[in-house]
């Protein structure tokens, strides 16, 4: 299952989808938008940054949260679809492969 940490930084007793900011790194806590290329760590599913993989997690392919070593399948890199209505189901096709992938 992919684990999403939910923003915690705007008004609280504002609604999740009204935030402006709603899920960030699990891991450097940096707000992740439709501009974010995002990683999937398989073991745990925690969600992080390309960015955060690239510095933290690719050297020694250890998951900074948890310690468990990881191989490169452990590792899924999500292509997100563009932010237009139009685009809507690339997004909704990478959720449900992720989601039923084995």
């Amino acid at each position: 299952a992919v684990v999403s940490t939910q923003s915690t930084g705007d008004v609280q007793g504002t609604s999740t989808i009204c935030q402006e900011v709603r899920y960030m790194c699990a891991v450097t806590h940096d707000a992740l938008s439709n501009g974010s290329t995002c990683v999937v760590l398989r073991p745990s599913g925690n969600v992080i940054t390309l960015d955060c993989y690239e510095k933290l997690v690719k050297g020694d392919m250890v998951e900074p949260l948890t310690g468990v070593k990881l191989k490169e399948k452990d590792v899924i890199i999500l292509k997100r679809g563009s932010t237009g209505y139009a685009g809507a189901k690339n997004t909704r096709a990478v959720k449900i492969f992720l989601l039923t992938e084995t």
